[in-house]
């Protein structure tokens, strides 16, 4: 029996250990010669110099030292939607799913507004999501009924002729395959297309998991989905991999066994899959780390599944506000090169990995419990920190493609091309919110440049997203984070902004563009046949729309028709705007101060531009003294301060109702 190597003092503390055939010379004085300082060759010469060795800094130590150091300290996050505000001079930001809504909220926005339509409508939206997770309330009578995921074979066999199951196949790796690239594909076509291959499938679970799924996803664009559990022939043949879900997992597992689980996560991020994603992904993640795929080894095809699912479990992790199972200091596995996966000169599976571990960091440094002894000035130095690599990893993408500027579907060449271009601006436009929001919770109660620069590029990057709604395949298949999840955030930010700023320029603008995602909403509802009741959500634009026409009536009666007579005329100088999102280095540079026209409302006719004029650069000089609530008014933060938004949390926490 081989013995295992020891492991390193440097491992033991959690740090990154360098191994080298050649010994490391100490470090010599930057005021003395280097031809007067000799080398010394081992620790006891070392020791022999008359200059002691400075004493090397211990690693900053994480919350749970604390804990454990002393029984007095304090939890955090005890209540997981427990309110908690970072006021000036403290710093406590945690990570969960988040509540948009807590009753608190609620009742502060139904006094502003007047009236209960919106808890009505908060409620209606909170039985779909309660009855698409498939959670039973006993108390109340179910509004909506969706039919439960079963971890179950098909009641009948499912059968493919082999023609179809060709095309099937054909249309996987068409449009799939270069988003996710997990598969060697003359390698899986070897055996699904071989004359033995009812062979394969019924002495291998896990390849016939594989096999299914593939086939599912691939049928999804020639025969078209559903977006109802259980229906259609995409379902029947997931069904399959379903009810062999307890084979995969049982040990001993296998490069397959990866494979099929990867395929399974990919298709479970639709919205008939919604409340079964995360235990998918988490069990990918646990069994990539368990086969040792995340060192590096001599088969291309364990790296290629391993950065697979690096990618989906980071960004599932740091937008649904939990910690990753994925520990980035263990990480060793080269990134492959995989030709198809490269469009417009981009490496898209590269730069999508590059993503993955840029919100990692991002949320270790910024959303973790341990995060929350930081000052507000190292949170500050350290949001800034994550903007520079963000705007670089922006800056790496070519003009034409980037994240942030207008998106231009001209450019892409392909179907998958421009999936994978629209995922990559709504990953960068998520991240921008995500620290704007928190900025913004630091500076609570306080009056900054920073502040008034982060609701600025907030209520942008909000319009940003849902100008690209135009651009969504309201498809089965298409990602309910890209459907509804980004559309959904992007709402309720401006929704903020027009009630809470109803007398500034920009909110007949916001308006607008309210308009537009509702009608987006609208749509989607019609698209899913009904499956997604999505058109509750628009009803949050006639609210708003309603709220400013009180507003402009009771202002028009106070002070004698005067708004009537005389139509609010906006600045002379001409505005153009634009979906884009300013870079953060230029967004600081704007100085300029708006004044609130608080004896005039601007006609909700005279909307100043079209959702479809573009923002030119300086016009973010244009918006100032925007308010947007902190406090008992503050949406994605009325819960616990996470990184993202789980539309599984939506308003409460969320427990798959799993069955057997």
């Amino acid at each position: 029996m081989n013995a295992k190597p020891a492991r390193s003092d440097a491992y033991r503390r959690d740090q990154t250990c360098h191994f080298s055939h050649t010994k490391r010379k100490l470090k010599v004085k930057d005021t003395e010669e280097p031809s007067s300082i000799s080398t010394p060759h081992s620790p006891i010469e070392a020791d022999q110099h008359d200059t002691p060795p400075k004493s090397k800094p211990h690693p900053p130590k994480l919350y749970v030292d604390q804990l454990l150091e002393n029984r007095d300290t304090h939890g955090i996050g005890e209540l997981r939607f427990e309110s908690c505000v970072i006021k000036a001079g403290e710093s406590f930001a945690t990570s969960s799913s988040l509540a948009f809504f807590s009753e608190s909220r609620i009742r502060s926005l139904t006094s502003r507004i007047g009236h209960d339509r919106l808890r009505e409508l908060i409620e209606a939206i909170s039985s779909l999501i309660n009855a698409r997770m498939n959670r039973k309330d006993e108390d109340t009578k179910p509004v909506f009924r969706f039919s439960p995921i079963t971890f179950r074979g098909p009641s009948t066999p499912v059968e493919v002729a082999p023609e179809a199951a060709r095309t099937y196949i054909e249309a996987y790796f068409k449009h799939v395959h270069p988003i996710y690239p997990f598969l060697d594909r003359a390698e899986f076509e070897q055996k699904a297309l071989s004359y033995d291959m009812l062979h394969h499938l019924s002495s291998n679970a896990a390849f016939s998991a594989l096999y299914h799924t593939v086939l599912a996803m691939g049928a999804q664009y020639t025969e078209g989905g559903s977006f109802e559990a259980g229906q259609g022939k995409p379902w029947k043949l997931y069904q399959v991999a379903l009810g062999l879900f307890s084979d995969i997992l049982l040990p001993r597992e296998s490069l397959v066994n990866l494979q099929a689980l990867t395929a399974m996560c990919i298709f479970a991020q639709n919205l008939s899959c919604i409340q079964i994603e995360q235990t998918l992904i988490s069990e990918a993640a646990r069994m990539a780390g368990a086969l040792g795929f995340n060192r590096a080894t001599m088969n291309d095809s364990a790296h290629r599944n391993f950065w697979v699912v690096y990618i989906l479990e980071k960004t599932f992790s740091f937008f649904g506000s939990c910690s990753s199972i994925i520990s980035d200091r263990d990480i060793g596995c080269p990134i492959p090169e995989i030709p198809e996966a490269v469009h417009g000169g981009v490496d898209w599976f590269y730069l999508f990995a590059r993503f993955a571990r840029l919100v990692s960091r991002a949320y270790e440094m910024l959303y973790t419990v341990s995060a929350t002894t930081k000052t507000p000035e190292e949170f500050y130095e350290t949001i800034d920190m994550v903007y520079q690599d963000l705007e670089k990893w922006r800056l790496s993408v070519p003009k034409d493609l980037r994240p942030g500027d207008p998106f231009r579907p001209e450019n892409c060449k392909s179907p998958w091309a421009i999936t994978v271009s629209l995922r990559a601006h709504f990953f960068y436009s998520s991240l921008v919110m995500s620290l704007c929001r928190l900025t913004l919770h630091l500076g609570a109660g306080t009056e900054s440049s920073r502040n008034e620069e982060a609701k600025k590029r907030l209520m942008y990057t909000a319009r940003h997203i849902i100008g690209l709604t135009h651009y969504i395949d309201m498809q089965p298949h298409t990602s309910i984070w890209i459907l509804g999840v980004m559309p959904l955030s992007a709402l309720f930010v401006l929704f903020d902004f027009v009630v809470h700023n109803p007398y500034h320029p920009e909110s007949s603008t916001n308006l607008t563009f309210l308009d537009v995602v509702g009608a987006y909403f609208t749509r989607l509802e019609y698209s899913t046949g009904g499956s997604l009741p999505s058109s509750l959500v628009a009803e949050f634009a006639l609210i708003a729309r309603q709220f400013i026409r009180d507003i402009q009536l009771r202002n028009s009666n106070r002070i004698g028709g005067v708004i009537g007579n005389n139509p609010y005329q906006p600045p002379a100088r001409e505005k153009q705007y634009d979906e884009s999102i300013k870079p953060y280095d230029q967004a600081r540079e704007v100085d300029e101060v708006l004044i609130y026209q608080q004896s005039q409302m601007p006609q909700i006719e005279q909307i100043p531009v079209t959702a479809n004029e573009v923002m030119t650069a300086d016009s973010m000089g244009y918006v100032g003294q925007l308010f947007y609530p902190t406090d008992d008014l503050q949406p994605f933060m009325t819960g616990d301060l996470g990184s993202g938004f789980d539309i599984t949390g939506l308003f409460d926490t969320m427990l798959p109702n799993f069955q057997f």
